[in-house]
């Protein structure tokens, strides 16, 4: 069913006028009709079921049918502080990643990152934006996560600090495993029904220098091995994700 992420407090028998993009994109895109029906969502995950009742040139009217509270969030908020790859590589990570849970993204350039970081804001950030939200929409998310402005690894290892767990993805890592690190955390965990933040850092595509692994280590961030076969830089993110799906959530 289409969905839209629209910050709006409605109630059952309400009408609502969408307009701007939202109502091209169900108009012009869909070619939506009177009687179809959709979502839309809003920043406290209340979900509306509507149905279209009218359309004019710039405008979409849809009728409240039916309210719920979004029932599809991890119960942990992981922020992938991601290192910016290649072309679609970048993009593939944004869309697996939103659609396995992820509450934030935030693009970092570390040493060995191909592509360089910008002056001034990214001009790759809106797009960023867009394949989250249509990701957040295919994957029924009840938010679309914020792609973050782009940090320096230096900044971003500070940045991370304050979370609860923070794992650094690094192929020379030999002895902990994500396996024991989740194990212990959510040991430690136990019953709380607090959202836990887990900071997750992905290297690029030629990985992290053995100086960016001691930065890390000395802010507290613990190294781990994600198996015996290095991954894609594209895959690895997708990879703890799902292993964090897997110990917290199944």
């Amino acid at each position: 069913m289409t969905r839209l992420f629209i910050n709006v407090c409605l109630s059952v028998g309400d009408e609502y006028e969408i307009t701007g993009e939202d109502a091209r994109y169900l108009s012009g895109v869909l070619r939506m009709r009177t009687g179809e029906q959709l979502t839309i969502v809003n920043q406290n995950r209340d979900e509306y079921l509507c149905e279209v009742i009218g359309f004019d040139k710039k405008s979409v009217t849809v009728s409240v049918v039916n309210r719920n509270i979004n029932a599809s969030e991890p119960p942990f908020k992981a922020v992938l502080y991601q290192s910016v790859s290649k072309g679609e590589r970048m993009d593939y990570t944004i869309q697996k990643s939103v659609e396995l849970g992820v509450s934030e993204i935030v693009p970092v350039f570390s040493e060995r990152c191909v592509v360089r970081q910008e002056n001034g804001k990214s001009s790759k950030l809106e797009r960023w934006q867009k394949i989250a939200e249509e990701a957040a929409r295919q994957s029924g998310r009840g938010i679309v996560p914020v792609i973050s402005e782009p940090l320096s690894f230096d900044t971003a290892i500070k940045r991370a600090g304050d979370g609860d767990v923070t794992l650094f993805a690094w192929e020379e890592e030999k002895d902990k495993s994500l396996k024991q690190l989740l194990h212990e955390f959510h040991a430690r965990l136990g019953e709380q029904n607090e959202l836990p933040i887990i900071n997750i850092f992905i290297g690029p595509e030629g990985g992290y220098s053995s100086e960016e692994a001691v930065k890390a280590e000395n802010e507290g961030f613990t190294p781990v091995t994600l198996g015996p076969r290095i991954l894609r830089t594209e895959s690895a993110a997708p990879c703890v994700l799902s292993m964090l799906i897997y110990e917290f959530e199944l």
